[in-house]
């Protein structure tokens, strides 16, 4: 395990040094995943396929991400893409709940780590909620970016000002997808998509500006999220 570290952190040094640089990579990786998760759903075991290329992406993000090589923006870099594409599209007139479910799932089973029983019936009732704001965004476009944003904006505060991993807990953006088009495909329609579509075009504003945003006013940002 410590060659492995020592591996990770002669990869990463240079680029972490380097903003730009660092954030280009992580760019980079995105675009392979997406284009590796586009390409897998043209595949015969395509369902098989995603879950494995899922619990890979979650494993390196947390393995990185303890190591203090990446946050929540950079994780979401990488499945944010394939996440908005798997939702605005259709497989052949099919929808693509199941394959959805397939990339999303196991990311969701790691990053997803309630360690007390508060903190399960904590993020239960905030989940609840959240779902609530949703069912009252409906099919309105305004509602529905606007609720995304909030989710954002307390997704990136809570990160910021609570114990890692709280935000995973309260306001999990992977867990908000799953529950809200599990009950669409549960009822056979498609009334959350609308909200889905825009909530991860939202994310993914923050995620690849997010760090930008962050960096350039960074001392701003610290007066207001100690």
């Amino acid at each position: 395990m410590e060659f492995v570290i020592d591996v990770i952190n002669n990869l990463v040094y240079i680029s972490q040094e380097c903003f730009w640089l660092k954030e280009t990579l992580v760019i980079l990786q995105s675009f392979i995943i997406f284009a590796l998760a586009w390409w897998l759903t043209t595949l015969k075991d395509k369902y098989i396929l995603l879950l494995l290329l899922s619990a890979f992406i979650g494993s390196t993000c947390s393995i990185i991400s303890d190591l203090g090589f990446c946050n929540d923006n950079d994780v979401f870099k990488h499945i944010a893409p394939a996440s908005l594409y798997l939702i605005a599209t259709n497989d052949k007139g099919r929808r693509n709940d199941m394959l959805l479910f397939a990339f999303l799932l196991p990311f969701y089973l790691i990053s997803y780590e309630p360690n007390s029983i508060l903190i399960a019936a904590s993020s239960i009732l905030s989940h609840c909620l959240i779902y609530s704001f949703i069912v009252i965004a409906g099919q309105s476009i305004g509602k529905s970016v606007f609720i995304s944003i909030i989710i954002g904006l307390l997704y990136n505060y809570i990160d910021k000002s609570a114990p890692p991993g709280t935000n995973d807990m309260l306001t999990n953006p992977v867990l908000i997808t799953l529950y809200t088009k599990g009950i669409d495909y549960y009822r056979g329609s498609d009334k959350h998509t609308l909200f889905l579509k825009y909530f991860w075009i939202v994310l993914l504003c923050f995620a690849y500006f997010g760090n930008w945003m962050f960096y350039f006013v960074r001392d701003y940002y610290d007066i207001f999220f100690f």
